[in-house]
């Protein structure tokens, strides 16, 4: 039995993770999903954590961030700097372009399936949402287009995570970063 633990910086992208991975994963894989209050308490544990459940038979971890304002090469290779040395199993860092919101953005079918007042067709063309991890804001974005929110000063990030995510299509994302995230997570369960 394979255990897969995911690491993320915030609870929302632990909603995604909860509707995606029983679709992906077989039986004989199980999956813990570590979310943390913010980057800091994400980089700790990967200092703390990960070094001892690394250490049990059979786990593969997984690692995720939010990329926001820094270089994405330089921020991988920070967080790989830190797990390198502590982690005794097979691991995988993903950069998560530029939010997660990115990979909602990615899938407007889902996002139309969460919020039928939201069209999908409308936006479908917009020459911004062709790449979709290079949108600034992708929070502020998704907050505008969707009718049930675009009157709110916030996004409410762990509701409209839970709403989409049940509806996200695997196969058909329009998020690189989506696409390695789910990629990684083949490869370290094969």
């Amino acid at each position: 039995m394979i255990e897969l633990h995911i690491f993320t910086e915030e609870p929302s992208i632990k909603n995604v993770f909860d509707a995606l991975l029983p679709r992906i994963l077989s039986e004989n894989v199980s999956f813990y999903i570590h979310p943390h209050q913010g980057k800091k308490d994400l980089e700790k544990a990967l200092e703390t954590i990960v070094p001892s459940i690394s250490k049990t038979p059979n786990v593969k971890i997984l690692i995720t961030r939010d990329q926001d304002e820094n270089d994405c090469k330089e921020l991988k290779q920070k967080l790989l700097d830190m797990v390198n040395s502590n982690c005794s199993c097979d691991f995988f860092v993903r950069i998560v372009c530029k939010e997660l919101e990115s990979w909602f953005l990615g899938d407007l079918q889902a996002v139309e399936k969460a919020y039928p007042r939201f069209k999908a067709q409308q936006h479908s063309n917009k020459k911004h949402l062709k790449s979709v991890d290079n949108i600034k804001k992708p929070s502020e974005y998704l907050r505008k287009i969707i009718p049930d929110y675009s009157k709110c000063n916030k996004l409410p990030k762990l509701e409209i995570s839970r709403n989409i995510a049940a509806y996200m299509d695997i196969n058909n994302n329009k998020s690189t970063s989506f696409n390695h995230t789910i990629n990684a997570i083949k490869q370290l369960i094969s």
